[in-house]
């Protein structure tokens, strides 16, 4: 069987592979574009001509000394800034954020609420988050490109058409149809994410040649999360968004973990848990407040001056990553991995046991552990994500000829 492959496709597949290099390389000239892309001169102007009419490019003039000029100066291409804006969110425990971001991904503006996530309902958490936004672009003075993209990072368990926010420790309701109430408020198109697929995602395009076709990013905050790339593809659920590494089972009827059940990996490795073991308290309950940053960080300090239940906490959290990666590599091989997230202040104290762990026969093959990198800024690499994708999803539909083009301001 014969495929036909239709002119309007190859047209716009090398359309987005002219915007896809001036993501990755900056503003370029036509000539270096034709070098980056493998078009020819005359596809390159052809396209980016089409582009700059539909003021989805502009071009600005590369400057040389009065003396060298010969002929036309110097022209570079780049995303015309005022094409579009997009709005980032991130949603955490007690917190919400929006940035405004224009078309060449420029940060324009920042908003963040302290809000008590735990307490909310769910229509009281989508207010909030629409008010944030609001008052975010009621700043800007209409001074942007209109808004063509909202993407929203999560701490949890979004549906597998990142529309609904399923579950999370940073609210108790669940099921929440964030997608659908953003996109009838702000009249954007809008994706749920999980943050640690975001965080891959990332990772991946910050450096392809790093971190490969194949790795796993362990985020180690008040939970335990994991984005993981395979054969060059990020890898989702069937019905959800993420790699629930936290909580795979570690002992089976063993500590309450967030979601309700008992013994996932998250009940001993998340930031709550290790402080739960260490001050001794009942690992069948969860905390009514989570542990500060400096409260951790003088656990961290009194597990490295000697034995004790606080060195044992993070050694059992050690402990369940490492049987979950021992897992992980039994289905999918052994991959190199990144650590990210605040908890990786603490992997002094959490290394060796993770790699006594991989190396026990008991739990398997013994296995290598490679770590490429260490990230402790999650939320950046969160919504450096965020924004890539949305950028990818605007450069892929761009209107054609003669469709409904954006509102460029």
């Amino acid at each position: 069987m014969s495929i036909i492959v239709r002119p309007d496709d190859v047209r716009r597949q090398n359309q987005f592979g002219i915007l896809m290099a001036l993501r990755r390389n900056g503003n370029l000239s036509r000539t270096e574009l034709s070098a980056a892309t493998g078009l020819s001169a005359s596809t390159v102007t052809v396209i980016t001509n089409s582009l700059m009419e539909r003021d989805v490019l502009t071009a600005e003039q590369v400057g040389e000394p009065i003396g060298q000029r010969r002929g036309r100066p110097q022209v570079r291409l780049l995303p015309n800034p005022r094409y579009a804006s997009i709005a980032i969110m991130r949603l955490a425990l007690n917190m919400i954020s929006a940035d405004i971001h224009d078309y060449s991904g420029n940060l324009l503006g920042s908003r963040t609420e302290a809000v008590k996530t735990k307490a909310m309902t769910s229509d009281e958490l989508i207010h909030s988050m629409i008010g944030t936004l609001r008052s975010l672009l009621d700043e800007q003075c209409n001074e942007i490109g209109p808004l063509a993209r909202i993407s929203v990072g999560a701490e949890g368990i979004v549906d597998g058409d990142g529309r609904i926010f399923l579950s999370s420790p940073v609210i108790d309701v669940g099921d929440i149809p964030i997608g659908a109430a953003l996109e009838r408020e702000f009249g954007a198109p809008t994706e749920l994410a999980n943050e640690c697929n975001m965080i891959a995602e990332a990772l991946r395009w910050r450096a392809p040649e790093r971190y490969g076709p194949n790795f796993a990013a362990v985020l180690m905050t008040i939970g335990i999360g994991m984005g993981l790339y395979l054969n060059g593809r990020l890898f989702s659920g069937i019905a959800s968004s993420a790699v629930e590494f936290g909580h795979m089972c570690y002992k089976p009827d063993g500590a309450l973990c967030r979601c309700g059940r008992h013994g996932c990996i998250e009940a001993y490795a998340g930031q709550h848990s290790i402080w739960r073991a260490a001050m001794g308290e009942d690992t069948g309950k969860m905390l009514a407040e989570e542990p500060t940053p400096a409260q951790l960080e003088a656990l961290a300090n009194k597990a490295r001056a000697a034995d004790g239940p606080e060195r044992e906490a993070f050694h059992e959290a050690g402990r369940a990553i490492g049987t979950g990666l021992s897992n992980l590599f039994s289905m999918f091989d052994p991959i190199p991995l990144v650590f990210a997230g605040p908890g990786v202040q603490f992997m002094d104290l959490m290394k060796d046991s993770i790699a006594r762990t991989l190396d026990n026969p008991s739990y398997g093959l013994p296995v290598p552990i490679s770590v490429i990198d260490v990230e402790p800024d999650h939320v950046a690499l969160t919504k450096a994500g965020n924004l890539m994708s949305a950028l990818i999803f605007l450069d892929g539909n761009i209107p054609g000829v003669g469709e409904m083009p954006l509102r460029v301001g």
